[in-house]
């Protein structure tokens, strides 16, 4: 079996598990909408590094497609453990959390546009305009 052949398999198993994962929790028609989409956009081979390791762009973004409405719901609030999770997987000090909670709830109109919610990569535009927006105190 040669490497793009294992690429291929682990990115199915991901595929899999997630949708598994999914439809175990009690999660919107929305998200699983975002993540099956995020997959479908994604090719194996853009996600992982020459070791194998997934990219930690991509990360946020397998974090970002599956969590996407929980993410803009929690986002409007200012708080919550997606808020938390995206801090922690964006490798944000968690001595700045707060602060960096607070300057998404800020953001929330630029970075959950209405026509952004109807678009098939919506949570790679959400992280790509958050990673525009970031202040270098939070890099």
């Amino acid at each position: 079996m040669n490497w793009s052949m294992v690429k291929s398999l682990i990115f199915s198993l991901a595929v899999g598990s997630a949708a598994m994962m999914t439809s175990a929790c009690n999660t919107t028609k929305a998200t699983v909408d975002t993540t099956v989409k995020f997959f479908s956009s994604t090719s194996p081979d853009s996600m992982f590094t020459q070791d194998g390791m997934v990219e930690q762009r991509e990360k946020v973004n397998l974090f970002a497609g599956a969590a996407f409405e929980n993410l803009r719901q929690e986002v409007a609030q200012g708080r919550g453990q997606y808020v938390t999770s995206l801090a922690v997987l964006m490798n944000i000090p968690p001595s700045k959390h707060e602060e960096f909670a607070q300057f998404l709830q800020s953001r929330h109109s630029t970075l959950f546009t209405s026509d952004l919610l109807e678009d098939h990569s919506a949570h790679r535009k959400f992280v790509a305009g958050l990673e525009k927006e970031l202040p270098a105190r939070y890099r």
